[in-house]
């Protein structure tokens, strides 16, 4: 989840917060998630959780904020990190990137971000790219970053677009 000072925009981290919620309501037991940000420096805000442990996860949305730079690479790398060491044999394993595509700090060049997730998807964890908001959205590279990562893009500037994807698409979306 990228919280940086560029998801300071009123519509964009509240859309995040939201949009994850709606996820967070249809996961089950038998599901896992967990959620690094990589403002600033990359952190795991929610370790790995049950998805019927809905509260913990409200819990650990509700206390993102906005603020620092954007380090896409850093935060991805803990995240492809986490997904392989809970990974589930048979089961569907994502790393699911929310961003607004603005990735100014570390690894930012386009061929590197791209070199990054081949690298990665190796391990048998997808990436699908939720972008967000208004403005600097460089939809291109997230929609490469998606593909490389055997993933899909989708972007996301309203609630109704979020439960389209992530509630009624998720099928789509996720697996």
């Amino acid at each position: 989840v990228d919280v940086s000072g560029s998801m300071q925009m009123p519509e964009k981290l509240p859309l995040v917060k939201a949009s994850l919620a709606m996820l967070a309501r249809n996961l089950t037991a038998k599901d896992r998630i967990a959620i690094a940000v990589y403002a600033g420096a990359a952190g795991l805000v929610l370790p790995p959780t049950r998805g019927d442990d809905v509260g913990t996860v409200l819990e650990s949305l509700g206390r993102l904020e906005a603020g620092g730079s954007t380090n896409g690479a850093q935060g991805l790398l803990l995240a492809y990190r986490t997904a392989r060491e809970e990974f589930i044999p048979g089961g569907i394993n994502r790393v699911i990137l929310a961003t607004d595509g603005d990735f100014n700090v570390g690894v930012t060049n386009q061929g590197d971000l791209i070199r990054l997730i081949e690298e990665q998807r190796e391990s048998s964890v997808m990436l699908s790219v939720l972008g967000y908001g208004r403005g600097n959205l460089k939809d291109s590279t997230m929609e490469k970053l998606a593909d490389r990562g055997n993933g899909n893009y989708a972007y996301i500037d309203t609630l109704a677009e979020a439960r389209k994807v992530l509630v009624e698409q998720a099928g789509g979306t996720l697996v």
